[in-house]
């Protein structure tokens, strides 16, 4: 089995927990504190290191569908 990177990992993760209603008390500021504690834990850094507008970005647009999901991602990382 090939090995995943880190950062794939993270964007899994991170689509994962934000869409499968799993955590349903949680709001965008507590995604964020555990997507930003979890990639400094992995040591992947995002650009400019905007968490705000990464999260505001994945509420605007469809990112449901992790296609999109996954493309905002690689837009941030």
């Amino acid at each position: 089995m090939p090995e995943i990177s880190k950062t794939r990992m993270l964007r899994e993760t991170m689509y994962r927990m934000f869409k499968n209603d799993t955590l349903p008390y949680l709001d965008m500021e507590d995604f964020i504190l555990m997507w930003e504690t979890l990639a400094d834990s992995w040591n992947v850094r995002m650009i400019d290191n905007n968490w705000e507008d990464f999260a505001e970005e994945i509420n605007s647009q469809a990112s449901n569908r992790e296609a999109v999901f996954n493309e905002i991602f690689d837009k941030y990382f």
